[in-house]
């Protein structure tokens, strides 16, 4: 759906979406409004104390902000929910009532702030009806936690990219994108950079690691290109939800067209079924994508994530390889060397040491632990029981791995060999990269080949 226009700008966020948003507001609103209204009818006439005079004043404006609060939300419900998701024209109204509920939080700000006052100089103390005291001072406390969301979702759905008078790229300049892998780097580019950077630093504190501006970079493109000021992100949320409903009534029409009311699969998975679904048999043989080999395979790429895995399957093995396996204080030069060659692992080597309870030492040949800039770990074992060069290569585990996973946008691939038109997952395309580069810095693979010519390289990961 298009964004909101409002305030001279467009917003991150549909004219539909307020409808929920509102009817919370209301569900706080109400309650307070009748509590406030209660305890007045019942204390005023026994309000003959010093203070009795500023909270008739409190209340009575108390009231009436939350009556016409109450009023702004069921506009804005009624107005927000009418016509389709595209029909924003049946919803012309709802920037109106922004305005009005606008103006409501303004004068609900300089109430509170009045109220606060108050209650500092103890204007609303009243011996006669402590219920009115009481009252005053949930009214204020809830009246700064609703200010408080207010502002903070308004912040959210702000797009510093969004005045009508901001120029940017728009989808069409995105036309020739089979021509070029580059997407430009635009203002909208930057806000989305600032955002993951922000995220990351909230997660794992890594938002200002100078390894990952790239990771950024292209992350932050990809979100520009999707959310380029026109397409908000309720519209990615809701259009994932109805994927998913129309995939689950098409499964269950289809499975109740075969089978009717009696399916025999219907408690196993979501998977469809037909009448030619028989019990699975596993083939006798030595391929690499038979079913026990893939299992076979399944150790490797269960142990490039270390401890995790080593803790979940070898828990005993993990506590032995920690106390016997490790090596303090590897920084110290004078420390002899690890057996293992291994990079950018802790001091004490401790992932390299879980790694060797799913691997023989003799097996190990190297391993990596680098998850910046578009790397990630793997590591390059023997396997002599199928003759196999293993390169083990990690899949997604940390937030580094997330910024690579979104950068969504299809670039093409310049391997020899591949289509011009062949495109593939910018991040994980970028990550092949780097991860073929080290390996060809290291010269391990074919020192190995050379060594074992009947040997095969096999890639496997998880």
């Amino acid at each position: 759906m298009p964004a909101l226009e409002a305030f001279g700008r467009k917003w991150e966020i549909g004219s539909d979406d307020l409808v929920y948003p509102s009817i919370r507001n209301l569900l706080i609103r109400i309650p307070w409004l009748i509590a406030t209204a209660v305890v007045y009818s019942k204390k005023h006439k026994t309000l003959e104390c010093v203070g009795a005079e500023y909270i008739e004043y409190f209340l009575y404006g108390s009231m009436a902000i939350l009556s016409l609060m109450a009023l702004g939300d069921i506009l804005l419900i009624y107005n927000s929910s009418r016509g389709g998701i595209m029909e924003t024209e049946a919803r012309r109204f709802v920037p109106l009532c922004l305005y009005f509920k606008f103006l409501l939080y303004v004068l609900e700000l300089a109430w509170n702030i009045l109220g606060t006052y108050g209650l500092t100089q103890r204007f609303f103390v009243c011996k006669e009806a402590p219920e009115t005291h009481i009252l005053i001072q949930g009214l204020i406390i809830c009246n700064w936690v609703i200010l408080g969301l207010f502002l903070f979702f308004w912040l959210f759905q702000y797009d510093p990219c969004g005045s009508n008078f901001h120029t940017e790229y728009k989808l069409e300049n995105y036309e020739n994108l089979d021509n070029t892998h580059e997407l430009p780097f635009t203002g909208r580019s930057h806000l989305w950079k600032y955002r993951l950077k922000i995220l990351s630093c909230l997660i794992c504190g890594e938002g200002k690691s100078k390894s990952l501006q790239n990771v950024y970079e292209e992350a932050a493109r990809g979100f520009a290109y999707v959310f380029d000021g026109i397409l908000v992100f309720s519209d990615i949320v809701a259009g994932l939800v109805l994927q998913c409903l129309r995939t689950e009534l098409l499964r269950k029409k289809l499975n109740e067209n075969l089978y009717g009311a009696q399916n025999p699969f219907s408690y196993k998975s979501s998977i469809n079924y037909d009448p030619m679904t028989r019990k699975l048999t596993v083939p006798e043989s030595d391929d690499w994508n038979s079913i026990p080999a893939i299992l076979h395979y399944l150790n490797y790429a269960l142990a490039i994530f270390t401890i995790p895995s080593a803790y979940y399957y070898h828990a005993g093995k993990l506590a032995k390889a920690l106390c016997l396996k490790t090596q303090c204080c590897n920084f110290v030069p004078w420390r002899k060397q690890y057996p293992i060659f291994a990079e950018h692992d802790n001091c004490c080597y401790g992932k390299t040491a879980s790694l060797r309870t799913f691997i023989k030492d003799e097996d190990l040949v190297y391993a990596s632990y680098d998850n910046s800039d578009f790397c990630c770990p793997f590591f390059i074992a023997m396997d002599h029981s199928t003759k196999s060069i293993i390169v083990a290569i990690r899949g997604s585990f940390s937030t580094v791995d997330m910024l690579v996973d979104i950068s969504v946008t299809p670039i093409p691939i310049d391997f020899p060999g591949y289509p011009p038109n062949f495109k593939a997952h910018r991040g994980i395309l970028n990550v092949s990269k780097v991860i073929k580069r080290k390996l060809d810095q290291l010269d391990i693979l074919p020192k190995l080949a050379k060594a074992y010519p009947e040997y095969k390289i096999l890639l496997t990961g998880s």
